[in-house]
């Protein structure tokens, strides 16, 4: 046993002396030499060309023969996955063997539109869009909104020429027509207000606007106390015995809302008509102001308007305001100089030139306040029309809402200027 120190200070035991080099073929740790000679085959030389057989190590490069064989020749479709059929001379016959497929047609450009997209292969390519045929509105200049200006000025002019020659038939025919309308408007109001969520007493609501300018034509202006004092009653009572309501306030205050809008401001029509002589020359002058008023604003606001006027109602503009004051006052003039109707504007009748202009003027500050006071409720509940009964207007309310302010603003104006 020798023994050996390396420099690391370990010590390496070994029973062989140590061999200086390492014979080629030998173990590196002095085990038997590694022997090739059972081996009857030797690794060919590289520059030889491949065998395809594996030779034993350590056999003699003479020994290893190379035999080329042929290529073999590519297996019929199929045999490998169907060796049943491989010995058929004929063998399956697949699916589109043998046939030549055209060539695929160039690719086609990528419509994005959308309508396109989801359209079936199978429809039929839409008719070409024909332009609509221009309508008197963009004849006269007047566009903006969804409205037609030509409509909408007919039909306020022809409500208007309805209840003029209603008065000028009888008074008690006028009456009749004033609280149809105001029955649709409480209609078409409680079916707005129900719509939004709310829950308001509709028949109450209902007979308590039908019956306020009955009340009034009837009985005078005091009546009209009596009816909302028991509209108040009764509907405490409808949400207690007949409708008991989560939330009886919102449907209560609801309902009152509609009646004293509707009801109780449309009743000065019928309650002017109660005046001996010279009622209707009154609910003719607030008609006639009330319909300049309207015409001149939308005519203006439709071709010149820019300048919002209020958040409530953001299609209505600086520009048609002035325009309808301008034109409330002008028809107050024109009134005036012709001294018709009587009395604001008959000099005999106490009347005068002065005191139609001063219905003009308040007019042309309650047809505004009466049109964006309905424009507010109609933007709290949720909704753009009140109505749909009225070509190119939306409903009787949507087309009488500055009438509501501009009545109790005449009567009122008469009680002040007249003796």
């Amino acid at each position: 046993m020798s023994h050996e120190q390396d420099n690391e200070g370990f010590r390496i035991q070994r029973t062989d002396p140590i061999d200086d080099d390492v014979a080629p073929g030998r173990s590196v740790f002095g085990d038997d030499e590694i022997s090739f000679e059972d081996d009857d085959a030797a690794v060919p030389h590289w520059s030889q060309p491949p065998t395809g057989s594996v030779p034993k190590v350590g056999a003699p490069a003479e020994s290893v023969t190379f035999n080329p064989q042929a290529e073999p020749e590519p297996a019929e479709p199929g045999a490998e996955e169907h060796p049943g059929w491989a010995a058929e001379s004929t063998g399956p016959t697949w699916a589109g063997e043998g046939q030549v497929r055209p060539p695929s047609p160039p690719p086609r450009s990528v419509d994005m539109d959308a309508d396109a997209f989801f359209a079936h292969d199978d429809d039929e390519p839409p008719p070409p869009p024909t332009a609509p045929p221009p309508s008197l509105s963009a004849a006269l200049g007047v566009s903006g909104g969804d409205r037609n200006f030509f409509t909408a000025t007919v039909v306020g002019i022809g409500l208007a020429i309805l209840i003029l020659a209603a008065m000028a038939y009888r008074e008690w025919v006028a009456v009749a027509v004033v609280t149809v309308v105001l029955a649709v408007a409480a209609v078409e109001f409680f079916n707005a207000v129900r719509v939004a969520g709310l829950q308001p007493a509709v028949l109450l609501g209902l007979a308590s606007v039908v019956s306020m300018p009955l009340a009034v034509y009837w009985r005078g202006e005091s009546a009209a106390g009596l009816v909302l004092v028991l509209s108040v009653v009764f509907g405490a009572l409808w949400y207690l015995l007949v409708a008991p309501s989560d939330s009886p306030v919102r449907g209560l205050g609801s309902t009152m809302l509609g009646i004293l809008h509707v009801g109780l401001l449309g009743s000065y029509a019928a309650l002017m008509l109660s005046i001996p002589d010279h009622g209707t020359g009154l609910l003719t002058a607030a008609i006639i102001v009330t319909v300049s008023y309207d015409t001149g604003a939308l005519v203006v606001g439709r071709t010149m308007g820019r300048s919002p006027l209020s958040a409530a109602s953001p299609n209505k503009t600086l520009e048609g305001l002035v325009g309808g004051v301008v034109a409330a006052i002008g028809a107050a003039f024109v009134m005036g100089f012709l001294s018709q109707p009587s009395p604001l504007a008959d000099v005999s009748t106490g009347g005068g030139f002065t005191d139609i202009l001063i219905l003009g003027i308040a007019a042309a500050i309650a047809a505004p306040a009466g049109d964006l006071a309905e424009s507010q409720i109609k933007r709290d509940l949720g909704i753009k029309d009140m109505g749909s009964i009225l070509p190119s207007h939306g409903g009787i309310l949507d087309r009488f809402d500055s009438l509501l302010f501009v009545l109790p603003t005449t009567f009122y104006v008469s009680r002040f200027v007249l003796p």
